[in-house]
């Protein structure tokens, strides 16, 4: 599915989303989120995002999120 969300300037500075590849980066907020929740597994996350473990790890831990061992 494709989706287009909007957004003024200053949310997406704030939301960290600048450069080339904001597009990407919101994609990777909507599905840590959704891991957040419990939503998606550490497995399936770590398919959609395409990035190594290492990466998905320092990914995550940088936006103050870690392994959730109850799902």
């Amino acid at each position: 599915m494709d989706l287009k969300v909007t957004l003024p300037e200053d949310v997406a500075r704030t939301a960290g989303l600048e450069g080339r590849n904001a597009g990407e980066q919101a994609r990777f907020l909507l599905l840590l989120e959704l891991y957040r929740e419990g939503r998606l597994s550490l497995g399936r996350l770590a398919d959609l995002t395409t990035l190594s473990q290492a990466e998905l790890l320092e990914r995550m831990a940088g936006h103050g999120t870690y392994l959730n061992y109850s799902l």
